[in-house]
Order: structure tokens, then sequence, then C-alpha cells
């Protein structure tokens, strides 16, 4: 009888939580919305505590915040803006010449009469390299897109994030209410275990990509390449993305630089690998370390499946939240063994 009674509640479980997934599926953006609010809520309860303990009370503290932030923004934007459209403009101006001299070194090697075979493989190649270009920028492009059509979720996770950090205690003792009194202190330890993770990433990988991108931008100023300023933003952006990130990064500035000659092309790859190189063998593991302690297939998995869901959002904040599962799964596999 007590055996029923466990396999019929083991139904029930299963039969709540498959239908609990699905309505979860049904409103998807709602759930990404609430995902994006708390996320940002989390990053910025901090700064709000540290400004309330100074006196004032915390709703102004988000304020403060939320100012310092804007004025943050709106600073970058006053002192980039203005010459990133110089140098976009400058590009688009250009455009006809790179194309004019892309032809023409298209029109050397066709004319440099290589044996048949040799001929056709560099054609091949060549055609290959352009196709994978071309498909990186549309796949860039596409993810800013995709990033920006989330419309629902930037504009409302701030708002959200504002009434969780007000009343941040209430909602975190409404959850712990939710457990079982004897998990509540392993839930409180777990929490603090993720928060400590998602610091050290966060921190981490900021300063990692601020890094290589300040390098790079360095790099094709030296070389000669033009839109020095634009290389190193895009650098420093698409670096937030692991693993793939570097490469997104990478092909843009090799491209201007080889339009302008093929020796700066080589020169930009070399630097590039260089920095790449410096990043992942060095600053990484010195900055970050194994905090999150997960197989690259796992994070490649992560990523994909981030991207999948909310594009360049999704893919951001898929390795914390998986390092975060990771925690959870493997804290309950101990309990359950021993």
């Amino acid at each position: 009888m007590l055996l029923k009674n466990k396999v019929f509640r083991y139904i029930i479980f299963g039969v709540v939580a498959f239908a609990t997934l699905c309505f979860v599926y049904l409103v998807r953006e709602v759930v990404y919305t609430f995902l994006a609010g708390a996320l940002l809520a989390y990053f910025l309860f901090r700064p709000v505590v540290f400004i309330e303990q100074r006196g004032l009370p915390r709703i102004w503290g988000i304020v403060i915040i939320y100012l310092l932030l804007a004025a943050l923004a709106a600073l970058l934007l006053w002192i980039a803006v203005p010459r990133l459209i110089k140098e976009l403009n400058e590009f688009a101006a250009m455009m006809p010449a790179y194309a004019a001299q892309l032809e023409d070194i298209s029109g050397r090697m066709h004319n440099l009469h290589l044996p048949g075979k040799l001929d056709l493989m560099l054609q091949d190649n060549t055609a290959r390299i352009e196709n994978f270009i071309f498909a990186q920028l549309k796949g860039m492009v596409n993810g800013i897109y995709a990033f920006f059509s989330k419309a629902l979720v930037i504009v409302f996770a701030p708002i959200l994030a504002i009434y969780i950090i007000k009343d941040w205690e209430k909602i975190k003792a409404a959850l712990l209410f939710i457990l079982p009194p004897a998990s509540r202190r392993e839930a409180l330890i777990l929490t603090d275990r993720i928060d400590s993770v998602w610091i050290e990433y966060l921190k981490g990988h900021l300063l990692v990509s601020a890094l290589v991108g300040l390098a790079t931008g360095i790099a094709a100023l030296i070389i000669g390449v033009e839109f020095a300023l634009v290389i190193g933003i895009i650098a420093a952006l698409t670096n937030l993305v692991p693993y793939f990130g570097p490469i997104l990064g990478g092909i843009p500035a090799i491209a201007l630089a080889l339009v302008q000659s093929w020796q700066d092309g080589l020169y930009m790859a070399i630097a590039i690998i260089l920095i790449q190189q410096l990043e992942s063998n060095l600053l990484t593991p010195k900055i970050i370390g194994d905090k999150l302690g997960m197989h690259p297939l796992i994070v490649v998995f992560a990523l994909l499946a981030g991207g999948e869901l909310l594009g360049i959002l999704g893919m951001l904040i898929a390795v914390p939240l998986t390092a975060a599962l990771r925690i959870i799964i493997s804290s309950a596999y101990l309990k359950f063994v021993e």
C-alpha cells in the first residue's frame, strides 16, 4: 500500500511538473521578462544597499543608481557616438573603393594563370572564406536585431527590477517559506554559493572583455587600420559572449585590415590571435580562474540554447545560469547519495 502511495505521488508530481513546463513555454516571453528583471535586480541590489546603509531610503538608492547608470550611458554615448558616426560615415563613403579594390585583387588572382587544379582550389577556398565572413556578419546583425526586438524585456525588465529590489527581503522570505523548514538552511547555503560564483564571473568577465577591446583597438591603431575605435568597441562587446565572441569580434577587424592591404590583414590577424591567446591562457585563468568548473561542451550547449531562446541576451546569461544549475544539481545529487 505504501509503495502504491509513493508511485501515485510520483505520477502526480510528474503530471504537475509537465503541466508547469507547458505553461511556462506558452508564456515564455513573460518568463524571460521576469528573469531579466530578476537578474538586473540581483546585480543592482548591492549598490542600492550600500547607499541605503548611508542613511537614505532604499527607493532613493534605486533612483540614484538608475540616474547614475543613465548618466554613464549618456556620457559614453556623448564621447563615443560622434567619433563612431564619423568613422561609420567614412567607412560607408569608402565602400565603393573597397569593392573596387576587392574586384582588382580578384582579377589579379584570376590572371595569375595558375595550374588548373590549383586555380580551382584557390577560387573554391576564396568563395568559402567570403561566404563564411558574410554568414558571420549576417549572424551578428540578426542577433542584434533579435536583441532589440525583445521590446517587452527591454522596457519592462528595469521596471520589474525596481519592485524586486524594493521588496527584496519579502520576496526572499516568501520563496524560502515555500520550501520545507528542514531545507531552508541548505537553500540559503546554495544561494550564497551561486552568489559568489556569479559575482566573480561578472567582475572577471567585464574586466577581461574591456582589456581585450582596449588591446584590439590599440593593435588596429598601431597597424594603421582605419576605424580603430569601432574595432575596439566591437571586440570588447563580442568578447562578453564566451567562445564565439572572440571569433565574431575578429572578423570585422581582419576584413577591414585586409581591404587596405594583405600585409595589414596578416598583421591584424596575428595581433588578434596573440590577444586571444593571451586572454584565454593568461587573463581568463588568472582573473576568473576555475570558479565555474564546467566542461567546455556544457558551456557551448548552454550558449547555443541561450542564443536560440533569447539571441545575444540569452548567450550573455547562459553561462552564469548554467553554473547556478550545476551547483543546484550537484548539491541535490550529493544529498541523494548520502
